[in-house]
């Protein structure tokens, strides 16, 4: 089943379709192929986005706020490479907290205990760096706890530590929605294929 950029219909869309008695849509479509192709392009380009943006810092602030934006971005070409509607990432214009239920609904997170309540967790640990001038070093260190392998032991040293550890995490985070998008476009693929195999039949035996 192929894809379609087509843009988004308006009421402009409406009105022309009763005058004109017809609904264009672009030739503008992505194959199977191609969709495995933008993963798999979205899945490199994420694998480096720690190394290019995760910033060497001291100050845990400047972490968090770098961390948040990165698994931001992970969101949104997790929405876009999903959805049945290809966009590009600058049109997916919601609130971090709306792409994470967005995601949800697509299936992130929908069967990991840690991944969306550390997710959320970012996002309030970032917003109340943002907005205040206090940084509930409790928030980070109990999402950084459901983490770590050491879930009876954890105990954190400092800020480095504590910098050193989101790191991790916003690697780990990256690296799940990247082979979430991976999955997805591989089984979308599979069920297409499927489809048709099944149209075929249809037609055979008709």
């Amino acid at each position: 089943m192929r894809q379609s950029r087509t843009p988004r219909p308006t009421l402009e869309t409406a009105h022309s379709f009763h005058r004109e008695g017809v609904f264009r849509v672009g030739g503008d479509h992505v194959s199977d192929e191609e969709r495995m192709r933008l993963a798999r392009e979205v899945s490199d380009t994420l694998h480096n986005l720690i190394k290019a943006e995760f910033p060497r810092t001291n100050h845990l602030e400047y972490a968090v706020l770098k961390s948040h934006l990165i698994v931001e971005h992970a969101i949104t070409e997790y929405i876009r490479c999903t959805s049945s509607i290809l966009v590009e990432p600058q049109h997916v214009r919601f609130s971090f907290h709306q792409k994470v239920e967005i995601a949800y609904l697509m299936g992130l997170g929908a069967h990991d205990p840690i991944l969306l309540p550390s997710i959320e967790r970012l996002n309030k640990i970032r917003n109340q760096a943002a907005h205040s001038f206090v940084l509930d070093r409790a928030l980070v260190d109990e999402m950084l706890r459901i983490n770590s392998e050491d879930y009876e032991e954890f105990e954190i040293r400092d800020d480095r530590d504590r910098i050193k550890r989101l790191r991790w995490l916003s690697a780990f985070i990256v690296g799940h929605i990247s082979a979430g998008i991976t999955v997805a476009a591989f089984w979308s693929s599979k069920s297409n294929q499927a489809l048709l195999a099944e149209g075929r039949r249809k037609n055979e035996a008709d």
